[in-house]
C-alpha cells in the first residue's frame, strides 16, 4: 500500500519522534510505500484564512466551508493545501500520529484537517461523506496517552478509549466514507516506566503486520 504519516509532536526527540521511526520502518519492511507530512518540522499554518483560497473575492463575506469548495472546483487553493490534498490522494491508508493533548488531536493536526479535508475534495453536501472521494481509504490512528490502561477503560474515570477518539474515528474518518481501522494507543506516556516504548514500538509492529491480510 501507499501510506501517508501525518505526524504532530514539537520535538524530534519525544517518544512519539522514536514511535515514528519504528512506524516508517515497521511499513518499509512490510514493503509498504511511506510519505510523511511532519507538520511541525513542515511549520504547517493551522488556521483557515482567506489567502487559502485566491478565488476569493476580498471584503465580502469568508464563509471557509463554501469558500474552500469553490476553491477546490476551481483548482485555486493555496500551494500548501494542494500539496497535502494531493498527497492524501496518492495514499490507499492515512496515518495519523500523534499524542494525545486534551483527549483529542494536537491543534496543528485538527488544522491541518480544517484546511485539507475541503468540501468537495474530501466530502460532498447532504451528508453523503460515506460516498464522497475519500471512500474505500483506510484511516489509522497511533497515539501516546499519559494516563494507564485503567484510567481508559470502561472502569476507569474516563471511560473506554473508543469513547474519547470516537469523534475522530466515527465522526472524520466514517463521515468521509474511510475504513477507520482499530487504533493503537500506547498509555504512561508520562511515567518514564522503562517498557512504554517497547510495550507501544510492539503494538506499532504488530498492528502493521495485520495490515497484509487487511489488504488482501
Amino acid at each position: 500500500m501507499q501510506v501517508l504519516i501525518v505526524f504532530a509532536h514539537p520535538d524530534q526527540r519525544s517518544l512519539q519522534a522514536s514511535l515514528l521511526k519504528v512506524t516508517i520502518a515497521s511499513l518499509e519492511k512490510h514493503g509498504h510505500t511511506v510519505k510523511v507530512s511532519d507538520l511541525y518540522a513542515m511549520n504547517w499554518f493551522p488556521n483557515i484564512t482567506e489567502s487559502d483560497f485566491p478565488n476569493h473575492e476580498a471584503g465580502t463575506r469568508f464563509q471557509p466551508i463554501r469558500a474552500a469548495a469553490e476553491a477546490y472546483t476551481a483548482s485555486s487553493v493555496s500551494a500548501d493545501i494542494a500539496a497535502e490534498q494531493a498527497k492524501v490522494m496518492w495514499a490507499d491508508m492515512v496515518t495519523f500520529q500523534f499524542p494525545l493533548w486534551w483527549y483529542s488531536l494536537p491543534a496543528i493536526m485538527k488544522g491541518w484537517m480544517d484546511r485539507v479535508l475541503n468540501k468537495n475534495f474530501a466530502f460532498f453536501s447532504g451528508g453523503e461523506g460515506t460516498k464522497g472521494p475519500l471512500q474505500g481509504k483506510k484511516a489509522l490512528i497511533i497515539t501516546t496517552l499519559g494516563g494507564s490502561q485503567h484510567y481508559f477503560s470502561s472502569d476507569g474515570m474516563m471511560g473506554d478509549i473508543s469513547l474519547t477518539l470516537h469523534p475522530i474515528q466515527k465522526g472524520i474518518f466514517r463521515f468521509l466514507g474511510m475504513d477507520a481501522l482499530e487504533p493503537v494507543v500506547g498509555y504512561d506516556a508520562d511515567s518514564r516506566k522503562p517498557d512504554c516504548y517497547e510495550k507501544t514500538s510492539q503494538l506499532i509492529q504488530e498492528r502493521i503486520a495485520s495490515l497484509d491480510e487487511i489488504s488482501q
